[in-house]
């Protein structure tokens, strides 16, 4: 019996519509992003791939989420 480990995050893009989706392990299930959010997910996506510590750089993106939503600022909805 093989078991499966979930990722914590997971980002989805099609180039060619300009859609992004995110996954979080929390939530259980994709959230569509506005098109908007296309080039912003994109550098966020290079970012993780190309980081030596990939899941450093989530957490400061999570970090920073927490504490634009306690500042009652912009933030990304979807994380």
């Amino acid at each position: 019996m093989s078991t499966q480990t979930l990722p914590e995050f997971a980002i989805f893009q099609n180039s060619r519509t300009k859609t992004s989706a995110i996954w979080t392990k929390e939530q259980g299930k994709w959230k569509e992003c506005p098109n908007s959010d296309f080039e912003p997910l994109a550098l966020m996506a290079r970012c993780i791939r190309t980081a030596p510590d990939p899941v450093e750089i989530v957490r400061q993106i999570q970090a920073a989420n927490k504490n634009n939503k306690e500042d009652d600022g912009p933030h990304m909805e979807s994380l």
